[in-house]
């Protein structure tokens, strides 16, 4: 597949469920903030994914599996973008939209090290991470009920398929993602192009003592400011258990945006009515 012409939307699907509402509507809004082309998010949740007989075949995340869902949602056509709701942007995917596939099929990045917080899980495996991941989708002919029976037949393992996409043959995966793509808990100003807030229990829509929480939250004010998230999503992630108590404190913003609005609007209807006046209309 060659590079994408320049009015070729971006396809970003976004694995997500109920906790990561919040947080997805913030992350897109992060991508279009930067995007230099037609850009569309398809939130994805694991609704309608077969669950696996074997309990170490089940995935880790309510949304593990949603990945190989993208190359059928995609008509097995064009070049499509994974990431997890758990992150931000800070530059342009476009970067990402002009790197070539060469020979493969999917693109990821390398991680050499764990991030501190995960030096002692189990589940950090070195090398290869396909939390941000760009798929030929006219190469890869995934249906998401083989891939799930082929983990009930013992085809290949749980951590086989996440950690090694062994769906794809290994010539044809390569890391030619920078890194900077996809910082793990890390943040590095006119480096870092993505930050994964890959520690759960630490995410900055749980947990205000994250080292890099603030510039989530100043990404969530932009959110609320452009309208992309609502006073009422807040609550309704604080009454449920997925958002801190804390972020009610951004409803104020809510408020002010709207009555920033309010007060634009009565200003131009004002001005209408004068230029009506002034041209002989009549104004009721």
């Amino acid at each position: 597949m060659g590079t994408p012409a320049p009015d070729e939307p971006m396809h970003v699907f976004v694995g997500t469920d109920e906790s990561q509402y919040v947080a997805t509507k913030v992350l897109e809004h992060s991508i279009r903030k930067h995007a230099s082309r037609p850009v569309v998010v398809h939130p994805m949740t694991a609704d309608g994914i077969p669950i696996p007989r074997d309990r170490e075949n089940r995935p880790r995340t309510g949304f593990s599996f949603c990945r190989f869902t993208i190359p059928e949602r995609m008509g097995f056509r064009g070049r499509a973008l994974y990431c997890d709701a758990d992150m931000l942007v800070f530059a342009d995917l476009a970067e990402l939209w002009r790197i070539p596939f060469g020979e493969q099929r999917a693109l990821c990045t390398f991680q050499p090290d764990p991030p501190p917080a995960w030096r002692e899980n189990k589940f950090f495996r070195r090398g290869r991470q396909f939390s941000v991941m760009l798929l030929d989708c006219d190469r890869l002919p995934w249906r998401i009920g083989e891939i799930v029976s082929g983990l009930d037949e013992h085809l290949y393992t749980y951590p086989q398929l996440m950690f090694e996409l062994c769906l794809v043959r290994p010539e044809e995966i390569e890391d030619r993602i920078p890194p900077e793509w996809n910082h793990l808990e890390r943040f590095e100003p006119g480096l870092t192009r993505l930050i994964h807030y890959t520690v759960v229990p630490t995410q900055p829509w749980k947990h205000r003592g994250n080292p890099h929480g603030a510039i989530w939250d100043r990404h969530l004010a932009e959110a609320i400011e452009a309208g992309a998230v609502t006073a009422r999503d807040l609550e309704i992630g604080v009454e449920k258990g997925h958002l801190h108590v804390d972020l009610l404190g951004f409803r104020p913003r809510v408020a002010g945006r709207r009555l920033a609005e309010r007060a634009r609007a009565a200003v131009a209807d004002r001005w209408l009515r004068v230029r009506a006046a002034l041209g002989g209309g009549r104004v009721r």
